[in-house]
């Protein structure tokens, strides 16, 4: 698991908010709106990520459908478990730290999380 670049950054975070799919002329048009890019930035980025195994694609008509291997929150979880086996050495300390900092929604959310973990259901 890695940290992207900052246009594979961009790209992603365009993927993951349109169902985690896309084409190049779609993410293109998308990204338009906000900076000005290039086709073929956008191409070789997708194919970068694509040869990374962050994207995975599908022939479409001439183009190609690129799909995201991970969903945004599979890869911030990824991240998260990086972090905390980079050499840390309590990382129960950590996590208390991290809840300290959560909104009273997301520890209702975390502890429904955990309720059904506990009872044998790992996926939210």
């Amino acid at each position: 698991m890695r940290v992207f670049g900052e246009l594979e950054t961009v790209v992603m975070a365009q993927l993951w908010a349109t169902d985690g799919q896309g084409t190049v002329r779609e993410v293109v048009d998308q990204l338009r709106a906000d900076r000005e890019v290039a086709y073929t930035t956008v191409l070789s980025t997708m194919e970068n990520l694509y040869r990374k195994g962050h994207l995975r694609r599908e022939r479409e008509g001439k183009a190609f459908r690129y799909h995201t291997t991970l969903s945004h929150a599979e890869h911030i979880a990824g991240l998260m478990r990086e972090a905390l086996s980079d050499g840390v050495k309590d990382t129960t300390a950590v996590l208390m730290h991290f809840v300290d900092e959560m909104s009273p929604d997301e520890l209702a959310g975390l502890e429904d999380v955990i309720r059904r973990r506990s009872e044998g259901s790992a996926k939210p």
